[in-house]
């Protein structure tokens, strides 16, 4: 099931939308399913000892489950013991672990070897670690190239781009941080890709802040009638990708045991 389950969200996640100019997907996981204005959380480059459980008390307070696109380079030198930690508090919490290289490393300046290393050792890396195969892959610094895009193929990943990215690892403030969150939640109309990192103070800071106010709105909307902003978690884009490949193969399984059940009846003396 954990294999169908991969290959259902490589095939889902690398048909594109639309084309943005970077060549990635847009919106980065398709059209809203339901109507409502959705929203998904996703946090890179953990993780982090001095932050990423800020980040994680955060979201279990709201109840929302993100998914972590980590660096392999966390569980071979620094707080091992620390991430290794996190990671199974990640899991534990209901979010998706993914991968995000082993050295954040530009990866279109590399050759498709170098490239290979980065992509297939991380993947190495977080599926030991995580105990559970890891599917999803977001490049660093959005990068894209043909390089890339091979590689990809190659290693059966598929990308998992963003459309809303306070780019607060530039040093911005939580307080700037959470603002820009918050105008862009306000005005979604369809499914937008939330890019944070959780290695940053700044966005610790300014999780609270973003998940109060989507709260409080919501229960604004809520009074009046109108669509809420909804969550949508890693398992269930995963379910939501995967259930027509599913619901394909068991139609199949039910054709083939008809088939069975009456070759064995006419073969009855």
């Amino acid at each position: 099931m954990y294999r169908l389950l991969a290959a259902c969200l490589v095939v889902a996640l690398l048909v594109p939308q639309t084309a943005r100019g970077d060549g990635w997907p847009a919106p980065a996981a398709g059209l809203t399913r339901t109507g409502d204005p959705e929203v998904i959380f996703t946090f890179d480059d953990g993780p982090d000892p001095k932050s990423t459980q800020k980040v994680l008390d955060a979201l279990a307070q709201h109840n929302i489950h993100a998914i972590f696109f980590m660096v392999g380079w966390r569980f071979q030198r620094g707080d091992v013991a620390k991430s290794r930690e996190l990671v199974e508090k990640i899991v534990a919490g209901g979010h998706v672990i993914a991968n995000h290289t082993i050295t954040h490393a530009q990866l279109c300046g590399l050759k498709p070897e170098g490239i290979d290393r980065e992509i297939a050792g991380a993947r190495t890396i977080l599926e030991r670690e995580a105990a559970m195969r890891v599917p999803w892959f977001r490049t660093p610094y959005g990068a894209y190239c043909n390089r890339l895009i091979d590689s990809l193929a190659r290693n059966q990943l598929a990308h998992f781009h963003w459309d809303i990215d306070p780019q607060e690892w530039q040093g911005k403030s939580s307080k700037a941080t959470a603002a820009y969150v918050i105008r862009h939640l306000a005005r979604l109309d369809g499914r937008a890709v939330v890019l944070m990192h959780d290695t940053k103070p700044a966005t610790a800071a300014a999780l609270p802040e973003i998940l109060a106010w989507m709260a409080t709105e919501n229960a604004r909307r809520k009074a009046i009638g109108k669509r809420q902003i909804r969550v949508i978690s890693g398992p269930e884009l995963a379910a939501e990708h995967a259930k027509p490949t599913i619901d394909l193969l068991a139609r199949a399984g039910e054709a083939a045991r008809a088939r069975l059940a009456g070759a064995l009846t006419g073969n009855i003396p």
